[in-house]
Parts: structure tokens; C-alpha cells; sequence
């Protein structure tokens, strides 16, 4: 069992930016992110992909690069939550203990709960700013508009 002052599950934006802010305040915490993804896509820029000002390889990173000096990564995702123990095991069938947990996974895509959205994604002008496999393409739906109307929709 490997024990962390502060564990931090996801290594996004958010993971991140909390590891690095604890880091500064308290350059002593022994912080550690499980992140399993060697690839870092900064999400918030993705909308700046959608309006052309990005291409869609500027929001990539090595994650490597991104985790902040003096904390741990370990490369490997989550499989198990015990709060009870303060525990987390890992997909390389690690048990991390922690003092404190930050879980920023990010969100989850379902596409699927609104009839004929995935689909109809990425054709027709129907965009999306939320998926690297479709920021693009509200980039390509922009320059092709020629006048009318457009629908803009945001999640609750």
C-alpha cells in the first residue's frame, strides 16, 4: 500500500490546477494525481478550436509535461473508491492510501440520451465544442454558413 497526504484522481484541467495549487501553498505535501493517459487535451480550449482561433493540436500536451515538479504520477486509472479506508486501487492493482481525495474525472458524454444525436453529429452542421472528435467541425460548419438562423444550445 502506497500512502499520499493528498491524492488526486484525474489529472485534467482540474487535477491539475488543484495539485499545482496545493503544491505552492504547501511545497512539503507529498501530492500524488493517478492519471492513466500519456495525452493531455486542455477541454476549455476546444471551444476556441470551434470559433478557428485553434487548431485542435494546440489543446494537446504530453500529460508528463503538465504535472506539476515535486508531485507523483501515477499512470494508471482508478477501478475502486473505499472512503471508508481512504483508499483508492488502481488498474495496476495498487491500493493508494490518502489523507485527503480530490476526484476531478471530468465528465462523461452521453450522446446516446438524446434521440439521433450521435448520428447526426458532425453532419449537417450539427456541432459540438464538448468532443475533440467534433470541435473541428463547428469550425468547418461556421465558415460554410451562409445566413439564417442558428441554434446555440448549452448544457444545464
Amino acid at each position: 500500500m502506497t500512502d499520499h497526504q493528498i491524492l488526486v484522481v484525474g489529472g485534467g484541467a482540474a487535477g491539475i490546477t488543484a495539485a499545482a495549487q496545493l503544491r505552492r501553498a504547501r511545497p512539503n505535501l507529498d501530492i500524488a494525481i493517478l492519471e492513466p493517459a500519456s495525452e493531455h487535451w486542455y477541454q476549455p480550449g476546444w471551444t476556441l478550436v470551434g470559433g478557428g482561433v485553434f487548431s485542435l493540436e494546440e489543446t494537446r500536451r504530453a500529460e508528463r509535461d503538465l504535472i506539476p515538479s515535486g508531485v507523483t504520477w501515477i499512470q494508471e486509472a482508478a477501478t475502486g473508491f473505499d472512503p471508508e479506508h481512504n483508499q483508492v486501487t488502481t488498474s495496476g492493482g495498487q491500493t493508494l492510501h490518502y489523507q485527503v481525495l480530490i476526484v476531478a474525472t471530468g465528465l462523461t458524454l452521453a450522446w446516446d440520451r438524446i434521440k439521433g444525436l450521435r448520428e447526426a453529429l458532425g453532419t449537417g452542421g450539427v456541432c459540438s465544442n464538448y468532443s475533440k472528435d467534433y470541435a473541428p467541425y463547428t469550425w468547418e460548419a461556421i465558415q460554410a454558413f451562409k445566413g439564417g438562423s442558428a441554434v446555440f444550445t448549452c448544457a444545464p
